[in-house]
């Protein structure tokens, strides 16, 4: 449509594992929405991951020390 803006979806995923692949973490998203419409009534940890947001979706320090 002519005159609408493109709607920006951002969302950061962070995967890890030890170099043996013996140990793996959670995965971790990060997405702009403090709490989206898609997690309904449960929370993000009942679907096996951990959720933390930021105004760009960006891995911060804060997040990375968690």
């Amino acid at each position: 449509m002519s005159g609408k803006k493109k709607e920006k979806f951002c969302i950061s995923i962070g995967l890890a594992c030890n170099a043996d692949d013996s140990e793996w973490l959670e995965p971790i998203f990060i997405g702009r929405a403090a709490k989206p419409c898609c997690f309904k009534k449960q929370t993000p940890e009942q679907h096996g991951f951990y959720y933390c947001n930021n105004k760009k979706a960006w891995m911060t320090s804060v997040i990375f020390e968690e």
